[in-house]
């Protein structure tokens, strides 16, 4: 193409910021190498960052568009405003929402959602909810990210009862068909509520909606979050039965979750069982030896734990590459610095809720960053 307008600019782009991989450095390229840009041009820039699990450099191009004064658009707040979500960035998140009500007349509701999501992550429930109530029009995103800002960050039996309050709107008196109702990522939040409260018998019910009433599969989140509900009330053996019924393709990260338990719960026959099981399913990953020598090592069984050590230095050249996920704080981080993808949201909320609730992090109320100029 001898000339490439604004319009051809923007197209390429958008496709190579849809690519996986560096789709995003070669949009990038392009934008860089635009003599004239328009807000399309920016607004593609910042949301491939975003959705490139890189929000510090879509706040970056936010900054540089700031800057030469170009004026962003209501999809320009809705990247910034996940940005700021997946940063947990509650300060530039406030600029952000303060900024659209001073620019902005229309009622957006994917910015409002964004918003009520930025506020949840940023453990601010209460914000949420009070963007969420002022709402005239909800679609089930909307309710999710309420839902899971309650069960997650917030008062988990609040989230509840906000789940029967959506479920409840969701069907058409007049021909009893659903016209709004929940889907996984609904019942990932609820799942996580009944883990906190400890409330077996209720989660066991959801579950068994999700298939009865709705016709949803469960996926391995859902058998995780049903798992960590028996064994937050001592039934770990009751929790590897279940997990047993995981699709065989994801046993083995099933059953390596559940070992995490066992380690903290101080189940070292069971942890012992379940490592032994991961070897025989993956035995060149060292993962599986870290983990058992863990467990062995938090019940003082001191020798098996040099033993399993000992194999794992003279067999570490045939070890595939790894993680040694000891604990659940490695397990938390692992993910943690991937961004927070539609396909990765489900066991985002699955980690937030066990580092919440096991108390293995802690993490300031009040948060402060560089605002955004």
């Amino acid at each position: 193409m001898p000339f490439r307008d604004i319009a051809s600019h923007n197209t390429m782009m958008t496709a190579h910021a849809a690519a996986p991989g560096g789709g995003v450095d070669a949009a990038r390229q392009l934008f860089d190498g635009m003599l004239l840009r328009n807000v399309v041009s920016w607004n593609v820039m910042i949301n491939g960052y975003v959705k490139a699990k890189r929000p510090e450099q879509a706040l970056e191009v936010v900054r540089w568009m700031a800057g030469v004064g170009v004026r962003g658009t209501a999809t320009t707040m809705v990247g910034v405003a996940t940005a700021c979500a997946r940063l947990g960035w509650l300060g530039s998140g406030r600029e952000v929402h303060c900024a659209y009500l001073r620019r902005f007349e229309e009622d957006n509701l994917l910015f409002w959602t964004s918003l009520v999501d930025m506020y949840g992550k940023c453990r601010r429930v209460a914000a949420a909810r009070k963007v969420f109530d002022r709402l005239n029009v909800r679609n089930v995103v909307c309710w999710n990210a309420m839902i899971i800002g309650h069960c997650v960050y917030g008062e988990p039996g609040d989230g509840i009862e906000l789940f029967h309050q959506m479920i409840g709107r969701g069907k058409n008196g007049s021909d009893n068909q659903w016209v709004l109702r929940p889907d996984e990522v609904t019942f990932i939040g609820v799942l996580c509520a009944c883990t906190r409260l400890g409330l077996l018998d209720a989660g066991k019910v959801y579950f068994n909606q999700m298939t009865t009433t709705y016709s949803l599969r469960p996926t391995f989140a859902h058998y995780w979050c049903m798992a960590n509900l028996y064994g937050s009330v001592g039934l770990l053996e009751e929790a590897e039965s279940l997990l047993k019924s995981v699709p065989e393709e994801l046993k083995a990260r099933a059953l390596g979750g559940l070992l995490g338990l066992c380690r903290f719960r101080g189940e070292w026959k069971l942890g012992e069982r379940i490592a032994l099981r991961l070897i025989e399913l993956e035995p060149s990953n060292c993962a599986h030896y870290a983990l058992l020598c863990s467990v062995y090592a938090s019940a003082g069984r001191w020798e098996d734990a040099h033993r399993v050590k000992a194999i794992i230095k003279e067999s570490d050249g045939r070890f595939s590459p790894g993680h040694r996920l000891v604990d659940l704080n490695e397990i938390a981080s692992e993910f943690k610095i991937r961004e927070r993808q539609p396909e990765n949201q489900e066991i985002y909320v699955i980690l937030d809720d066990l580092v919440s609730k096991l108390q293995f992090t802690s993490r300031e109320d009040a948060q402060t960053e560089p605002g955004i100029k």
